[in-house]
């Protein structure tokens, strides 16, 4: 059993580096997305479309069997990053 453990283990590990990565991915395109909205004159915070992300998120963590306040929680997070760095980019 001691084998099969850190097999698993090994798994998570490789399964966290891919969201880490994933997550680094995704903030390296926030500069692209603040320099549009800095250059058009968006505001940073769209609630329409981060309940439209949101709504579809949720969608998606139920046919995956995930918790949908579990998802949110971390998506708010990482929505909550986005605006941040954003913010930072325009007020440069």
């Amino acid at each position: 059993m001691h084998k099969a453990i850190e097999d698993v283990r090994r798994h998570i590990d490789r399964l966290d580096t891919v969201l880490i990565t994933t997550l680094a991915e995704r903030m390296s395109l926030i500069p692209e997305i603040a320099e549009y909205k800095k250059k058009n004159r968006i505001p940073i915070f769209d609630e329409k479309r981060e309940q439209q992300i949101m709504k579809k998120l949720l969608r998606i963590a139920e046919e995956n069997g995930l918790d949908k306040g579990f998802v949110e929680e971390v998506f708010l997070s990482v929505f909550n990053e986005s605006k941040r760095l954003q913010e930072k980019i325009i007020n440069k």
